[in-house]
Order: C-alpha cells, then structure tokens, then sequence
C-alpha cells in the first residue's frame, strides 16, 4: 500500500504536468493564428476587403458561430453591416441589417468588450427579428480608427463551449486594434487613389476645354466621371441662370439624366444654397 501512494502521486504530477504543456501549446498556437490573422487583414488596401477579412478572422480566432462588423455612420447608427456565418437567403429573410438597437445599440453607447452567457437575459436585449437565426453566447468589442470608434465587432455562438471566455476577449480586443490599423491605412490609401481619380478629371476637364471640344460635351463627360467616382445614381451640374439666385441643370448622368436636364432649381433648394454660401452641403434627404 505504501509503495501505491508514491505512484499515485507520480501520476497526478504527471498528468498536471501533461495538461500544463497542452494549456502552454495551445496558447502558443492561438498566438501563432493571432498573428497570422493580423498579417492577413493588414495585406490588403481595399477597404472593403479589409472589412471582411476583419470579420472573419474574428470568428476564426474565437471559434465563433456567428460574426458582424457593424460601420457606425453619423448620430451612432449602423450604416454597414458586414456578416459571416449567416447566409444570403436568411439575411433576405430578415428583411434589413440592424441599425443599432438593442445589445449592437449597448455597445454603441458603451464602446467597451461585452461578454455574455446569454444575450437574450440581458436588459438590453429587444429580441430578434422574425427569420434571425437563434442566438446565445455573445462577444463584442469596438474597433477604433485614430481614437474614434469606427464600428464594433459583434460574434455569437461560441463552437464547443457554453460561452465565450476572458481568452477570447483579450484575443479579440488585440485584433480589433490590429484591424483599426489596417483600417486607417486603406482609408489613407482609398483618399490618396480618389484624389488622384479627382485630379486626373480635373486635368482632362481643362484640356477639354482648351481643346475648343463643345463646352456641353465637356460637362456631360465631367459629370460622367463624377457619378462614377462617387458611385452615386445621379449627377447633375448647374449653373447661374443670370444674375438671379436660381440655378439650371445644364448636364446630368444617371438615373432620369434627361428628366433632370433643363431643370430650374429655386433659391430654397439645396443646390442654390450650395451655391450661394459656397459651402459643401450634405442630406439624407434631398
């Protein structure tokens, strides 16, 4: 018998031993996927294309059903909402991304890491829409561009556990600051591309125009390069008519161009205030 206890005692240290090195390998590992997965977001300069690899790399690193990022616009609403985990037919389902009620609205408010067991119990829960898929554990955390919060990463489901832990939480608060680095650089590098976009027209603009090239085709096609640059549906350009206050849209591109030509614009419309302050002005509702 006293021989027997000895060994036991072998054995425990052994296997306390044994589970020590597996504890030390996997953070190892974890921390070797961390970096590769920073590596993998900062690799590219398209925005768009960080973004999502931002979203998937954090449902990757904490084994995670479910991933967001929401893109906060202006007043703290989500303006962009970019998915991982649910699928196209679903999202059509839903009928429309979140706009930051609820538990996304909490982190809004608040923007620090939440952690929860069940995000259904909390508060601050409004439940989900009719069509969502069922959710549980959650784990969010901002991610902030210069100081700002850009937006927040939002994931659900943790795979092969009740719910997420502190390990995941650090894991992911280290790459959300990873991602707000690469954010900032393909921001830096989308207003370099765009202000060259902007000169490049400008340039050609003036050489239309010196050119003796028909100063209505010259607009047409600044107004063309505008449109697609913005990426808006309509671009128009008007001019004085007069010495009054009111505008006319000489050129236009887009949707309903050839209505929108020959308009008059009144002194109480946006364009002619544009015009009469020579400030930049911006709507959500024309």
């Amino acid at each position: 018998m006293s021989a027997a206890l000895p060994q036991l005692r072998l054995d425990e240290l052994l296997e306390g031993l044994q589970r020590q090195v597996a504890r030390v390998r996997a953070a190892r590992d974890r921390v070797h996927t961390l970096l590769d997965a920073v590596l993998v977001i900062g690799s590219d300069l398209e925005l768009e294309v960080v973004l999502q690899r931002i979203v998937e790399s954090a449902v990757s690193l904490v084994d995670a059903r479910y991933g967001a990022l929401g893109v906060l616009g202006e007043e703290g609403t989500i303006r962009q909402f970019l998915t991982v985990g649910v699928d196209e037919e679903t999202i059509a389902g839903m009928g429309h991304y979140p706009r930051g009620a609820g538990i996304l609205g909490l982190l809004i408010r608040h923007p620090e890491p939440l952690r929860l067991a069940d995000l259904a119990r909390h508060p601050a829960s409004v439940g989900f829409p009719p069509g969502h898929p069922p959710m549980t554990s959650f784990l969010g955390t901002p991610v902030m561009v210069r100081e700002q919060v850009f937006g927040n990463l939002y994931l659900t489901d943790k795979q092969g556990a009740a719910q997420f832990d502190a390990d995941d939480e650090a894991v992911l608060r280290t790459l959300a600051a990873a991602a707000g680095v690469a954010i900032d650089n393909a921001r830096l590098y989308e207003d370099a591309r765009r202000r060259q976009r902007w000169l490049a027209a400008s340039n050609e603009l003036t050489r239309s125009l010196l050119s003796g090239t028909d100063p209505a085709a010259v607009l047409e096609s600044f107004t063309s390069t505008v449109r697609e640059m913005a990426g808006a549906d309509l671009v128009t350009l008007a001019i004085p008519v007069g010495d009054g206050s009111e505008l006319v849209i000489e050129a236009a591109s887009g949707t309903h161009a050839e209505r929108a030509r020959g308009l008059v614009l009144g002194a109480a419309t946006l364009a002619a205030k544009v015009f009469a302050s020579g400030e930049t002005i911006t709507s959500e509702a024309v």
